[in-house]
């Protein structure tokens, strides 16, 4: 009876690396966010300016890590409707999801 469980079992795995793939985004969003917000400093300086390279290159790194997550996960946890013979590819149905 547990080989019957396969499919939620790789759906709850699913689950589980979309909720870890959007904490990765949104920590990315964040570092971004804190970014931008050095710049509307009124007292911006040299030393502000370093900081500021220092996040962006922080959150570009956390946006690259997180695509790079995202890929796996589809890779090794297809969404549901690209396993299934729908006669649409593969590359079409992660485009839709991620969007």
């Amino acid at each position: 009876m547990q080989f019957n469980n396969a499919p939620e079992k790789m759906m709850a795995c699913r689950r589980l690396a979309l909720e870890q793939n959007e904490r990765l985004f949104d920590e990315a969003n964040a570092y971004s966010r804190r970014a931008f917000d050095l710049l509307e400093h009124p007292d911006f300086d040299c030393e502000m300016f370093e900081e500021y390279l220092h996040i962006r290159h922080k959150a570009e790194s956390l946006f690259r890590d997180a695509i790079e997550h995202l890929s796996a996960l589809n890779e090794h946890f297809p969404p549901p409707s690209s396993r299934s013979a729908t006669g649409v590819s593969n590359s079409t149905t992660v485009d839709k999801e991620v969007a």
